[in-house]
């Protein structure tokens, strides 16, 4: 049973629907403890401070923020940190609307399910109303919530008809591109037959969008790693791979990319893509 995480009202106009935050995704990762290799018992973390050579007890613990004169640091309590707190609420205020195609999704962070959190028939009919004008409309509802004790900017579309949240990234906490390294420049532009290639091996890898096809391999082999050491199996780590050089001759591993997708011996036409499984995919979903 997913377990609720958050519940208040959400606020559309005059309109609030009482409504319950329930994460959408399942933590199916592979866990581990720590333990002592001689004894086998669990370890724990313990706050310590070396210039006392003492262990220092949770209440004693403040939080340090680096001086900007570089000397020391400006320590907090836990109730002076409260300050900064935002104003407790427990409800979802959407103030706009927006096109889903608007929002790149490097924004998205986390996704929830909101659920109805009353029985009522009032409360039901206005959640199964703003479902309806949201999904009729094709658009994102945009508001702030507090959860915890941070404030967040949200998302809200139409999942299987439910309402969908996401918290989403600030403007200013995504990086900048001009801080990356390495960036290309006007004189790494691609030739056209180039490009050409390229785009005629995209769209014979294209395929129409099944999740339930991808598989976390790392969890599926770390699981039986597990079970055969439990067995008694003897476990060898894997080589360091190597990382693959830059190819010399971009214009021959495309057609060579191109020819291992299409299954030829080789065809020089750069452009379109020959009969297959994946081509049908694509007419079927143009249909």
């Amino acid at each position: 049973m997913a377990r609720t995480l958050w519940g208040g009202s959400l606020s559309f106009g005059l309109v609030n629907v009482p409504v319950a935050l329930v994460s959408a995704v399942q933590d199916r990762d592979v866990h581990f403890n720590q333990l002592d290799s001689e004894t086998g018992a669990r370890l724990h973390v313990e706050r310590y401070c070396k210039e006392e050579d003492v262990p220092i007890p949770y209440e004693e613990v403040v939080s340090g923020y680096p001086r900007s004169d570089g000397d020391g640091y400006v320590m907090l309590s836990d109730l002076e940190l409260e300050a900064a707190q935002p104003e407790k609420t427990r409800t979802i205020d959407i103030s706009e609307f927006v096109h889903l195609g608007d929002i790149d999704p490097i924004f998205f962070d986390h996704p929830y399910f909101l659920v109805p959190n009353a029985e009522g028939e009032g409360a039901l009919r206005a959640y199964k109303l703003l479902v309806g004008v949201m999904e009729k409309t094709e658009r994102v509802a945009l508001g702030r919530m507090v959860m915890r004790t941070k404030e967040y900017l949200v998302g809200l579309r139409v999942r299987d008809g439910l309402l969908a949240l996401v918290t989403m990234k600030f403007a200013d906490e995504i990086r900048a591109t001009g801080e990356l390294p390495n960036l290309p420049t006007k004189k790494h532009q691609p030739s056209k037959a180039e490009v050409g290639h390229a785009v005629a091996l995209i769209e014979e890898l294209s395929v129409d969008w099944d999740p339930s096809q991808y598989k976390d391999r790392h969890r599926d082999r770390l699981r039986k790693i597990v079970r055969d050491k439990q067995k008694g199996k003897t476990i060898k780590a894997p080589e360091a791979p190597e990382v693959p050089a830059a190819v010399p001759d971009l214009m021959a591993a495309l057609r060579e990319s191109l020819d291992a997708a299409r299954g030829e011996g080789g065809d020089d036409d750069g452009g379109k893509a020959k009969g297959g499984s994946k081509s049908k995919s694509r007419a079927k979903a143009k249909a």
